[in-house]
């Protein structure tokens, strides 16, 4: 999650996206950032539990296809495509990943 956290700071820019569409990036891509580094570690300040891990990465799936469905709707078809494929993406991961602890 931390690689695609910081794809969607970069891509947004680099596509050549609205401002909106950037702003968005940036600020979907920081808390992706946080909450790969949040779910690195099992115990300690920072983390989260396994269980709120699995709800953030399905709420994050979700909310980015969701922005994608808003952008397709305001005419930013390659925003759209931007923000889908990571909702899809996320998704993906989010539902074939086996949350568990482990314990090193």
């Amino acid at each position: 999650m931390i690689a695609a956290g910081a794809a969607l700071i970069f891509v947004p820019f680099m596509v050549g996206l609205s401002v909106a569409a950037v702003i968005t990036g940036i600020a979907v891509g920081v808390i992706t950032v946080g909450l790969g580094l949040a779910g690195t570690g099992h115990q300690g300040r920072g983390t989260l539990p396994v269980s709120a891990q699995a709800v953030y990465d399905k709420g994050l799936a979700l909310g980015l296809l969701g922005a994608g469905i808003v952008f397709g709707l305001a005419g930013e078809a390659a925003a759209l495509t931007v923000f889908g494929a990571a909702g899809l993406g996320a998704l993906v991961v989010a539902v074939t990943t086996r949350y568990s602890v482990s314990h090193v």
